[in-house]
């Protein structure tokens, strides 16, 4: 009869604890703003409202990487991507790719329907931190520098 009786206190305390809510998600303008504030210097790429987008450089040692960032339509991912121009890949380039993407997850490489090839990473939008897009910037332009053997495709 102890042990029904722990248990049922147990569950009583721990229905009656404070939850911790997760932040609200950050809106395009409350992103931007934390990258700036990281000191990043910022340039619209869309304007139009609910497609809203900026980008930022990262200067690399082998060449710059311009990242875009923009909160995807149901609020609940934020996403760092790039556009690498569009896809020399042959079949032998595109297999190479894929065989290292299991090195750079979860950054993701891909490509569109018009042969633009692109790389990027979505995060979750909660509880975001300046310390997790530094991360997030920091990772997807290393990846970027890391696999350009790959995703430059035949000189």
């Amino acid at each position: 009869m102890r042990i029904p009786g722990h248990a049922a206190l147990a569950a009583a305390v721990i229905a009656f604890m404070p939850m911790t809510a997760a932040a609200d998600p950050l809106t395009y303008a409350e992103l931007k703003a934390m990258v700036e504030g990281m000191g990043h210097v910022t340039k619209d790429i869309s304007t139009t409202p609910g497609e809203e987008k900026f980008e930022l450089v990262v200067a690399t040692d082998q060449f710059d990487v311009p990242l875009g960032f923009d909160v995807s339509k149901s609020k609940r991912f934020i996403w760092c991507t790039a556009f690498l121009g569009k896809s020399t890949l042959d079949g032998e380039g595109a297999l190479a790719l894929l065989k290292r993407l299991g090195g750079v997850q979860p950054t993701s490489f891909w490509m569109t329907e018009n042969d633009d090839l692109k790389v990027g990473m979505a995060i979750d939008n909660r509880d975001v931190t300046p310390a997790h897009l530094k991360y997030v910037i920091e990772k997807v332009a290393k990846d970027v520098v890391s696999m350009v053997d790959v995703w430059q495709g035949p000189q």
